[in-house]
């Protein structure tokens, strides 16, 4: 089993592609079958057409989508989540994500490809779905003047919060005062960085120069921030 949680990234600008060639390399096969589930981002077809380009074109993979906007039937959900050697969740708004997954019953076939051994992947939202919980900017979605951050549960395949986006969106200090009420173990990852956990252990990726993933613990005198290397 792997997992491959990305902080952040254009994947049709190529700014990722470090990060996908190594989840391709992940299945161990000549022409993986790549599966994108673009839920979060409202199956946006130039999203679509970004994957197929990159998982498809330029690193070989036999592609398809996943677009719960299509009313797919139970068992055609259940077919292409089967088919597929590896699993990769777009951005977008996690909550809307996550409430769409449960009332199709996505929820528990990604669950049930975790444990099948499947590499299941993704960014932003596609890297937070993965963990208990994710710090998450889906109120964005809904509002028309301010907003505050929130935190989304996942599908807990892995503990803790994760925070994407750490220096694109300047999430440090919103994030900081979020544990400081309400603390729990977090990875907080900028654009271009990845954690990889496969059997257990888990490993760091930079796709970039100054690409960086920060473990933040609870401590008596407040947080305690380390760099993962």
């Amino acid at each position: 089993m792997s997992i491959i949680a990305i902080g952040g990234g254009e994947l049709k600008d190529q700014e990722t592609l470090l990060l996908d060639q190594f989840i391709v390399k992940q299945t161990q096969k000549a022409q993986p079958r790549a599966l994108f589930i673009p839920t979060a981002s409202g199956d946006a077809p130039g999203y679509i057409e970004a994957f197929d380009q990159i998982y498809g074109l330029l690193l070989g993979c036999d592609t398809r989508a996943l677009c719960l906007s299509r009313a797919l039937s139970p068992s055609a959900i259940a077919d292409l989540v089967g088919w597929a050697d590896l699993i990769y969740v777009g951005g977008g708004d996690t909550r809307s994500m996550m409430d769409q997954w449960r009332a199709h019953g996505l929820d528990r076939l990604l669950i049930e490809a975790e444990a099948s051994g499947k590499v299941l992947c993704g960014l932003s939202a596609g890297a937070i779905c993965w963990f208990d919980l994710g710090f998450s900017d889906s109120n964005r979605f809904d509002s028309r003047g301010d907003w505050a951050y929130t935190r989304v549960e996942g599908l807990g395949l892995l503990p803790g919060m994760l925070c994407p986006h750490l220096d694109s969106e300047q999430r440090a200090l919103p994030l900081m005062q979020d544990l400081l009420a309400n603390p729990v173990q977090t990875l907080a990852l900028t654009d271009g960085a990845a954690v990889v956990v496969s059997d257990g252990q888990l490993s760091i990726l930079e796709g970039k120069d100054r690409a960086a993933v920060y473990r933040i613990t609870p401590a008596t005198d407040g947080l305690n921030w380390s760099q993962l290397r």
